[in-house]
């Protein structure tokens, strides 16, 4: 079973500026970059820096709190809140406004097991992604 945040933070000590950055996180629909993370921070939080954001991420990432997205077009590192360890997403991209739409289930489950079974080979992640226009993007050239 899944741990709630708060047991993973066991044994740390309090940190609002890490509470802040979960709890943006938390209200996300889709993963964001460490200076987005930092700009909407720091519109209530004058004093947090970018290197201490880039600290907290990388402490909830290694406690399996936050999850990782790199997306293939400009490989730009995303983040998002871990809410299911047996889950991952993969995302539609917009190519114009960059808006990225999770995809509710994951459509490679299926083909995985289908290789691992011919080819004996251990798949242990991927990625999947598709590109195009959203719904937005595409009636604006029409």
């Amino acid at each position: 079973m899944q741990k709630s945040i708060p047991e993973k933070l066991k044994g740390l000590r309090t940190s609002k500026n890490r509470d802040e950055v979960i709890a943006l996180l938390q209200k996300q629909s889709a993963p964001m970059a460490v200076e987005d993370i930092y700009e909407n921070i720091r519109k209530t939080n004058s004093k947090i820096s970018l290197s201490t954001v880039y600290r907290i991420i990388e402490k909830l990432v290694n406690l399996n709190i936050a999850h990782k997205v790199t997306t293939l077009d400009d490989n730009k590192a995303l983040y998002e809140i871990v809410k299911d360890s047996h889950t991952h997403h993969h995302y539609m991209i917009c190519v114009k406004c960059k808006k990225m739409i999770p995809i509710d289930d994951c459509p490679v489950k299926e083909l995985e097991k289908e290789i691992e079974d011919k080819t004996g080979f251990n798949i242990t992640g991927h990625k999947f992604e598709l590109y195009g226009e959203c719904e937005n993007c595409a009636h604006k050239d029409k």
